[in-house]
Order: structure tokens, then C-alpha cells, then sequence
């Protein structure tokens, strides 16, 4: 969890308070409109926890250093209505058990107030890491992302609840990749019988998060269809790196693929913008109506990024190990510090692609030479070639590109087949997107240089085919289709950082 800046010092308890003769505070994390939240060591197991403390800005002040009291009587009906809420809160969250939900452990009252304590997720949300890098995550991570989540939404729709805050701020991912969903502040049980909220108080909502069924209110509207648009535009917001627009944005879009109200960067596939135009409908009635509606269509189109773990286990066969093939790659190390001319800079990029490109080509080439040549197999070996066995994690193999760690899913022969991320052992070079026989081939291909450049786009025949190349050091990117490697200007261009053409 991410410590915020906006602290009031005033509100806070002080670090080395002891609660409920257990927890020690050690730190700060965060401060709303409904509580502050902290983090914490168990005294006698020395584990780290989050607590979060229920005080209501603008009614309570802390007397003294713990004491939570009421600034004004009339405020006092208020503070215990949300007092309840709190820890309604608490208790729902207590109820869920899934890998991708924040555990809450305790609930005591204390200094006035009431605590509940969860777990410590080493990690950011999805509106931090947007803030903190300035760019859209690739689409093989918010696929990744948007199952995890749907994982997390299949248990809490099977408890009767709907989470009604599904937004960047609420989706953690730790340290592994692992994605919490939090905040259930905004929760509703709901009838199983009518599918109305047993409820009807107050719901808040975020703009732009929210579908219209919530923002107006209508509490009989309310389903699972509620949270799958929110979860919507969490995805949008995270692949576009903009806000989502209103419900009545998108109404007032005439176009088929509503590409003026909800605009995707160059190389987002089409099922993908397919997927985010049925979870956004504003039509309740059209949009997923169950986590398996979304999940069919995930598998139907070849999205998923193969997370299931109930596969057979075989023992993996030797693969012909490559050498000297992994290219190194150094944009910074190429770059002539005494020139700093566009038409310099831009050459000197296409070089690095290049040179980058004819190291792909060699791996290719001596994998083949190595392994019998390019002739092709009979049926039976095509068939054990494209069959899914396993699941591995972070397993060393050698596949054309070179000798990496590999998650994902192999087939028969070892050699990754779905989509996976490959870390390359000779520079740290990471590949996350779709293999086929330990070759890469396909859309939403991401790969992250050792320097921080990044490709985004499409691959075939292990080779660069179309998309988007960024440079760290000044954020200027070439957005186009490559020709054997190196920048085709007749089908691409140069852009600065704010998407400016550069001559």
C-alpha cells in the first residue's frame, strides 16, 4: 500500500500507539472522508497488518492522543449510522475468502471509535501506478488484471453482496502481481429472491465509474451488471490512461465502435475493445449478466492468460540450448551525447530497432539450424506442439529468442504455448504476450528494455510487425509498421512525448 501525502497530522493517532493491547501502530498510509488507515505490527508474532480506524472528517477530532469524539451533537445520529456501516464493512469482508479480496482479521471498539484489521498489501493501486508513470498499462496486463478481479467478484456476487466502488483506486496489485480488490465501504447485500438491495441508504459513487442504474439511484436496478461496468471502465481507464466518460458521453457517441467517447491507444485488439463496449453499455439489459459471462467470452476469444492451475503435470523434455543469441540492447550507450538534432535522434532510434531486430532474426535462425531446419511436422507432432499441458512458474527454458524465466502455459515439447511472460537471463529483457511453440506470434505483444524502452504492438514470426516504440529517456515514440525490422516511414511516423509529429 502506497503512503499518501494529504495526511492530517491532527487526525492521526501517533506511531507506537498500542491498540487493543495487540497492534502497534507503525506508520500512516492513508486519510478519507471516512477513516484513517495505518500500518501495524502484531506484538507477540511481529506480522505486519492494516488497520484502518473509522473517523469522520469534518464530525470527529481526537481528543487528547487516541480519543475520537463528536465536534457537534447534531452530528452525533450521523456518526453512529456510518459507525454501523463501518463495520458492516468489516463483516462482509470477514465473510469473503478469496485470494484476490484484503482479509480482514479483527474488529474491536476502541479510544470512541471502531478498528478492523486486514491485510498489509506491499503494492500500489492502479490509480498510483497511472499517476506515477504517466502511461496506459499493455493489454496482456489488464487481461491479467480483469480476471484476477473477476476471480474476486465471482465470491463476493456468490455472497450476496455487490461492491458498488469498483474503480483504479480500489484494485491493489502486490509487489508479485497479485491483484486485491479493497474499500467496501459502498457494498450492498442485496434479496435473492428479488434481486433488490435489502437496503436503500445513501450509496456514493465515483463519476465516470458508475452506471446509470447508480447514479440515479435506483436501487431496484442494482445487479452484478452494476459492478461489471465499473469494472469496465477501471480497464478503459488503465488502457487509455484517461478518465472514463459519463454513461451520457457515451450515449451521445453515434459511431459503432464508440471511438469518440471512449478512444483506445494504436495496438488495443478489437475483442478487447469489444469486451469494454458490452461491459460499458448503458442499457443494464445489455450488459454480462454473471462473472461467466465475461470469463466464456475471455476463453471463446483467446484472451485469457491461462491462470487456471488444474493441468497435468508432466516432466519436461530437453530442449537444444542456444548460445550467443539473446540481443543486448542499449539505446543510451548508441546515442551521441554531442548531437541532439531531431533527424540524429531519429536515426539513431532506428538503429537501436534494428540492431534489436537483426538479434531476433539470429536466434530464429540458429534455433531452426539446430533443431532440424524449418521443415514441417506430421499431424500427430503439430498436434502435441499446440496441446497445453502445464502451467510453470518462472521455469528456465531456451525458446528462439533465447534462454529466459518463463510463466505460462507449455505444450507437450516444454516450450511456452498461450500467453506468458518470458524475462531473458542475458540482459533482463521482459516479453509478456501470446507464444505458439516457444515462438512469438500475435496482437498485444508488450516488451520492456533493460534502459525502460518500450514496444507495444504485434508480432510474426518473432519479429516486430506493428505498433507502438517508446523511448524513456524523452517519451518520443514511433507508432507504425516495421519492414524487417526497422521503422517503415512510409507506414508510420515519429511523435514527441504529447503526441506532437515530429518532421
Amino acid at each position: 500500500m502506497a503512503k499518501q501525502d494529504n495526511i492530517n497530522m491532527e487526525s492521526m493517532l501517533k506511531v507506537g500507539t498500542v491498540l487493543h493491547g495487540t497492534y502497534r501502530i507503525d506508520s500512516y498510509l492513508s486519510s478519507g472522508g471516512f477513516g484513517n488507515t495505518y500500518v501495524a505490527t502484531h506484538i507477540n508474532f511481529n506480522e505486519k497488518y492494516a488497520i484502518k480506524e473509522f473517523f469522520m472528517k469534518g464530525v470527529n477530532e481526537r481528543d487528547g492522543n487516541t480519543a475520537v469524539s463528536v465536534s457537534n451533537n447534531e452530528k452525533v445520529t450521523e456518526f453512529t449510522e456510518q459507525l454501523e456501516k463501518f463495520k458492516k464493512e468489516a463483516r462482509r469482508l470477514r465473510k469473503l475468502n478469496n485470494d484476490h479480496i484484503v482479509r480482514v482479521y479483527d474488529l474491536f471498539d476502541e479510544n470512541g471509535t471502531a478498528y478492523y484489521v486486514m491485510d498489509y498489501i506491499n503494492g500500489e493501486n492502479l490509480k498510483e501506478r497511472l499517476k506515477r508513470t504517466d502511461n496506459p498499462i499493455s493489454e496482456f496486463e489488464a487481461t491479467d488484471i480483469l480476471e484476477q478481479v473477476l476471480d474476486a467478484l465471482q465470491e463476493v456476487h456468490s455472497q450476496g453482496i455487490w461492491h458498488l466502488d469498483l474503480k483504479p483506486a480500489n484494485v491493489m496489485v502486490d509487489k508479485n502481481g497479485t491483484v486485491k480488490l479493497i474499500d467496501f465501504g459502498a457494498s450492498k447485500q442485496f434479496n435473492s429472491k428479488t434481486g433488490g438491495a435489502l437496503s436503500t441508504s445513501s450509496v456514493t459513487y465515483t463519476n465516470g465509474f458508475a452506471p446509470i442504474e447508480q447514479m440515479e439511484k435506483s436501487y431496484e436496478k442494482l445487479g452484478p451488471w452494476t459492478d461489471f461496468y465499473a469494472l469496465g471502465a477501471t480497464i478503459y481507464n488503465v488502457l487509455a490512461n484517461q478518465r472514463p466518460p459519463m454513461p451520457s458521453d457515451i450515449n451521445d457517441d453515434h459511431t459503432p465502435d464508440k471511438h469518440l467517447s471512449l478512444p483506445l491507444p494504436f495496438g488495443v485488439s478489437d475483442k478487447m475493445r469489444d469486451l469494454l463496449l458490452w461491459m460499458m453499455k448503458t442499457n443494464r439489459k445489455e450488459r454480462p449478466e454473471s462473472v461467466k459471462d465475461i470469463t466464456d467470452y475471455l476463453k471463446a476469444s483467446g484472451m485469457g492468460t491461462h491462470r487456471d492451475t488444474d493441468t497435468t503435470v508432466l516432466t519436461q523434455p530437453d530442449v537444444q540450448a542456444l548460445q550467443d543469441t539473446q540481443n543486448t540492447f542499449d539505446a543510451d550507450e548508441e546515442a551521441d551525447d554531442s548531437e541532439n538534432s531531431a533527424e540524429n535522434a531519429k536515426k539513431t532510434k532506428k538503429a537501436i530497432i534494428i540492431a534489436a531486430c537483426v538479434g531476433l532474426l539470429l536466434a530464429v535462425g540458429f534455433y531452426y539450424f539446430f533443431n532440424g531446419g524449418f521443415s514441417s511436422n506430421d499431424g500427430s507432432q503439430a498436434a502435441e506442439d499446440s496441446l497445453v499441458v502445464k502451467n510453470v512458474t518462472d521455469s528456465l527454458l531456451t525458446i528462439p529468442l533465447g534462454e529466459c524465466h518463463y510463466t505460462g502455459p507449455v505444450n507437450g515439447k516444454g516450450l511456452p504455448a498461450g500467453k506468458g511472460t518470458a524475462v531473458f537471463t542475458a540482459d533482463g529483457q521482459r516479453l509478456e504476450g501470446t507464444f505458439d511453440n516457444g515462438n512469438v506470434d500475435g496482437d498485444s505483444i508488450q516488451i520492456i528494455y533493460p534502459n525502460g524502452n518500450i514496444f507495444f504492438g504485434t508480432f510474426k514470426d518473432n519479429k516486430l510487425y506493428k505498433g507502438r516504440f517508446t523511448w524513456k529517456d524523452d517519451g518520443s515514440y514511433f507508432e507504425g509498421f516495421f519492414l524487417d525490422g526497422q521503422p517503415d516511414m512510409k507506414k508510420g511516423a515519429m511523435y514527441d512525448k504529447k503526441g506532437k509529429l515530429l518532421d
